[in-house]
């Protein structure tokens, strides 16, 4: 990839930056919630640019059509800062999943694909019943391919979500170190520790054994696997003491209480969507680059999730305070 200059970000970071002021605030995902009705709710978002001018009945394509336009712009004023590719492999893993389940089951799954993914649906689908991946990534391919046979062998779908999770993380970290730039590498390496401690508090309380988490651990993070296993063994006081030794620490801590306990894990799953908001609050000074670029695809996705969230709570009569529960932190 071309060593690129903060610089050459000047024009594309000026553009986010100017975006950014049009994002859902979190003062305005408040005003949704406490909306007497979803009509009423639902007026803050088709106000916005995120589902501007989209009947209610269509939000969901319209969040998503917003979240494409936001990669084809990011495509159009940084190309070949490698991104969008970043952010999209989540997508690809998605459509991957549900193309490998879908070839043992009798049903119509056509509507589960999404269209975010680097590769369109179709061709993934395609590539997994011809099980010729080259056009995915090395991470992403081995993944789906040893998915797709562990289930014919198997019959676990459990399986296939772990095994393209971890390929999605290892597609991330590649693409990280192929761009180069110390803040995105950071940001993908926090985004393995926060989905590896996630999965040794989950695994922990469902009795799984520590030979089952090794298989789900992404190798990559700060917090290296090794340390989350031998704590795993020891039990929760040792997973929380691996937490309390790492960066997030404190966005964390508020849970343990919970997790000791056996409590909900809400708060505990909200903590760490939050904790990868706070990675991202030192890009608010740096001012122009590869970082804000970043920060606002993150940002993106954060608006898209928070949305989704507080349209489904109001369409399904959740009380206002269950979802401010549910809420997580937006960077807008």
């Amino acid at each position: 990839m071309k060593a690129y200059q903060d610089t050459d970000y000047l024009h594309a970071t000026a553009r986010v930056r100017a975006l950014e002021n049009g994002m859902v605030t979190r003062r305005d995902f408040q005003k949704m919630i406490d909306a007497k009705t979803v009509e009423e709710a639902y007026k803050v978002l088709s106000d916005a640019p995120i589902c501007h001018g989209a009947p209610i009945a269509e939000y969901e394509q319209a969040l998503e059509q917003n979240l494409l336009d936001a990669y084809q712009l990011l495509d159009r004023i940084a190309p070949g800062s490698g991104l969008t590719q970043l952010f999209r492999y989540q997508y690809d893993g998605h459509n991957l999943k549900t193309a490998i389940k879908a070839q043992r089951s009798a049903g119509d799954v056509s509507g589960v694909y999404s269209n975010l993914g680097n590769l369109p649906a179709k061709a993934v689908v395609s590539q997994v019943e011809s099980g010729k991946t080259e056009e995915l990534p090395a991470p992403l391919a081995d993944a789906a391919l040893e998915a797709r046979d562990v289930l014919a062998k198997t019959g676990d779908p459990q399986a296939v979500d772990i095994l393209l999770d971890r390929g999605i993380l290892a597609a991330m970290r590649e693409k990280a170190e192929e761009i180069g730039n110390p803040f995105v590498q950071k940001y993908v390496e926090a985004q393995i520790d926060i989905a590896n401690i996630r999965a040794t508090v989950r695994l922990k309380r469902m009795g799984k054994n520590a030979f089952f988490l090794g298989k789900v651990l992404a190798p990559g993070g700060r917090i290296s696997q090794s340390a989350l296993t031998e704590a795993y063994t020891k039990g929760t006081d040792a997973i929380l003491a691996v937490v309390s030794s790492s960066p997030y620490e404190k966005a964390l801590e508020p849970a343990f209480d919970s997790i000791r306990t056996g409590g909900s894990l809400s708060l505990f799953e909200k903590l760490c969507d939050n904790a990868l908001v706070e990675v991202l609050d030192v890009v608010r000074r740096i001012p122009f680059g590869i970082e804000p670029l970043l920060a606002y695809l993150a940002a993106k996705e954060g608006e898209t999730k928070a949305a989704r969230i507080v349209m489904a709570s109001k369409l399904a009569g959740v009380p206002s305070q269950q979802i401010m529960e549910r809420l997580r932190e937006t960077y807008a």
